[in-house]
């Protein structure tokens, strides 16, 4: 039956839509064609005129916003200008050229490289910096490698004052070495715990390693998200008549649990930080901040 209305509606509508189709088709054949416009043109007309690049640069440079984005490119290149993933100069007003060098990743994506420009932002300390490309992009400079043979990142290059040149690796290492080398006492902000604040020390070392753990859990959950699931009545239950219901994943809850730990630690503190000895973020935030 409802076929069958269907086919009536579609009908009716089809008698009623040929009359006007053809009404439409009449009246378009009295309308006059489209060369009885002596001055429509039947052609576009391609333009044989291109302004130079230099040309179109200018006319942006003189609009409020490229006149803006030209003076924030050129402090960005003299090392004076915002927080930018492809700066090759940070100074932060010192005078002379610093004579640390951070090879970092060119498209941002490194976790341990951006972990470890947060600490420099923070601290606001003068270093140098080169891009290269990580490996999923493409080979790695051979300039690059000649310094850093295993092609890590971030590495740190040190020039020290009778010219020899050392390279370190590891972001934590790095970010240590930074802040040692930058300490409170010559007016940059103090990341890690005092040395006769043994208890903090402590903490520290305790928050370390549960970020390792945490890592290692996100790993598992991402790579082997299968895993062993905790709570399932395995064969020898589901052949007794256990529950078969679905539990869940060992990788899931290690890491869940895991993360309920780094959320004690960081609901234990009055701030938003992991120690309240400071009212910016310390070195173990910056550790957690890349994968958090």
């Amino acid at each position: 039956l409802q076929h069958k209305t269907t086919m009536a509606r579609m009908h009716v509508a089809w008698r009623l839509l040929v009359p006007l189709l053809a009404a439409e088709v009449n009246s378009f054949s009295s309308r006059p064609s489209l060369s009885s416009f002596t001055n429509f043109p039947t052609s576009l007309a391609m333009s044989t005129t291109t302004d130079s690049w230099e040309t179109l640069q200018s006319a942006a440079s003189n609009t409020p916003v490229g006149s803006a984005l030209d003076e924030e490119s050129a402090s960005r290149t003299a090392g004076t200008g915002a927080a930018f993933v492809q700066n090759k100069l940070r100074l932060f007003g010192a005078d002379e050229k610093p004579k640390l060098t951070l090879y970092r990743d060119h498209a941002g994506w490194c976790p341990y490289c951006q972990k470890t420009m947060l600490l420099i932002e923070e601290k606001r300390i003068p270093i140098n910096i080169e891009l290269v490309p990580m490996r999923s992009y493409g080979d790695k400079p051979e300039s690059f490698l000649r310094i850093v043979p295993s092609g890590l990142l971030p590495a740190l290059l040190v020039e020290t004052s009778d010219g020899r040149k050392q390279v370190v690796t590891e972001s934590q290492v790095i970010m240590e070495l930074l802040d040692s080398w930058h300490p409170v006492e010559d007016g940059f902000k103090q990341m890690m715990p005092s040395e006769e604040d043994s208890a903090s020390i402590q903490r520290y070392r305790q928050l370390s390693n549960l970020e390792r753990e945490l890592f290692s859990w996100w790993c598992t959950l991402i790579f082997r998200p299968e895993g062993p699931s905790f709570g399932s009545p395995g064969m020898l239950g589901k052949l007794m008549g256990k529950s078969s219901e679905p539990a869940m994943s060992g990788a899931m809850s290690g890491f869940l649990e895991c993360l309920e730990k780094v959320d004690n630690a960081l609901a234990s503190t009055k701030g938003p930080w992991f120690f309240d000895w400071a009212e910016h973020p310390t070195m173990i935030d910056f550790i957690y901040v890349s994968h958090v």
